[in-house]
């Protein structure tokens, strides 16, 4: 049985839209630009990079965010109001991570899923390392991927909803992982990466053959993921946008995946917002981001008008990933001793 979201059903009749973003804890320019998009802009929902060097300040950052938006005091309040914002905190979900920088776990986790630094691989070479949908590996993998939500734990903060970082979930020797996190910690829900003409899409902006390949790979593993999604029964919005845009989509891209909102009840937008970053000679310890030339863009795009009048224009409202909670478990008790930043 498929779990999704009935927006109208917590939060007022229509299709509702969750502007997420991606990467929060790499580095300050990317902990500046979502917090800009949501004090600013219409952002959503974030997701957290635990083992991120800037995750501890991201964090802290976050739960002033939240003292503010309980006041109403947030330069985007009245936008939001005109959209029905629900009167919930912010999203801020675990950004499960294998692919980059450091394991939380440290000595524990397998040298064989680490380059020669100690590090986490890149997504092709984990792809590779894992091979199948079983692995060796299985108990020290969830165990990583366990601390790194035990962190925002420790820091006071409940995840509203689980998505993995560069789509490593879809993975099929990861995927069996995900519904055992999400019941033991009882994670309200997740991110099913499943996109609607994803191949035809990846073309715009321009002839990208690369990118296209990509996402016909990305649409394969994404629809097997799906599967274990419904055995599992685990709640996610029931429809996406954005595998195949990291760092550009644009208000003319998103007419175009809004064109048809009855067909959707929640959508989610996978966006990567950040402020301008300085050059520097190097990344602290291998945290390069890819994405950084393009990140201003997109923090411009949440900070537009045009957004929200184009959201408007479309009847959508704003949304939640986690708006459905999942049922209570035994490992919520470490959820309920968190000094949550709930509002």
């Amino acid at each position: 049985m498929r779990r999704r979201h009935d927006a109208g059903a917590s939060a007022g009749g229509g299709p509702r839209v969750v502007l997420h973003a991606d990467d929060l804890g790499l580095n300050a320019a990317v902990n500046a630009g979502i917090l800009q998009s949501a004090r600013q802009g219409l952002l959503t929902s974030t997701s957290l990079l635990a083992n991120g060097p800037q995750a501890a300040a991201a964090l802290a950052a976050w739960k002033e965010l939240l003292e503010l938006q309980r006041s109403g005091e947030l330069p985007s309040s009245a936008a939001r109001r005109r959209l029905e914002d629900p009167n919930q905190p912010f999203d801020l979900g675990i950004h499960l991570n294998l692919t980059q920088g450091r394991p939380l776990t440290a000595g524990r986790y397998p040298a064989e899923l680490l380059d020669r630094e100690g590090r986490f691989p890149g997504p092709a070479a984990l792809f590779r390392r894992l091979c199948g949908r079983s692995t060796p590996f299985a108990a020290r993998i969830e165990a990583e991927l366990a601390a790194q939500i035990e962190f925002m734990l420790d820091h006071g903060a409940k995840p509203t909803h689980l998505n993995g970082h560069q789509y490593m979930e879809i993975m099929p020797a990861l995927a069996a992982v995900i519904p055992r996190l999400v019941q033991k910690y009882a994670l309200p829900a997740i991110r099913l990466p499943l996109e609607r003409n994803a191949w035809l899409v990846s073309f715009r902006p321009g002839f990208r053959c690369a990118n296209a390949g990509l996402a016909l790979v990305k649409r394969f593993y994404a629809e097997r993921f799906r599967r274990v999604v419904e055995r599992a029964g685990m709640a996610h919005p029931d429809a996406f946008f954005g595998s195949s845009h990291a760092g550009c989509v644009s208000l003319s891209l998103l007419e175009r995946f809004l064109a048809r909102p009855q067909r959707f009840s929640l959508a989610e937008i996978a966006l990567h917002p950040g402020a301008e970053s300085p050059a520097s000679p190097g990344e602290p310890d291998g945290w390069s981001d890819p994405l950084s030339a393009a990140r201003p863009h997109e923090l411009a795009m949440l900070l537009s008008p045009a957004l929200e009048e184009l959201l408007a224009r479309r009847g959508l409202k704003l949304g939640r990933v986690g708006a459905q909670q999942a049922p209570i478990s035994a490992a919520q008790e470490r959820l309920s001793s968190a000094n949550s930043f709930s509002i």
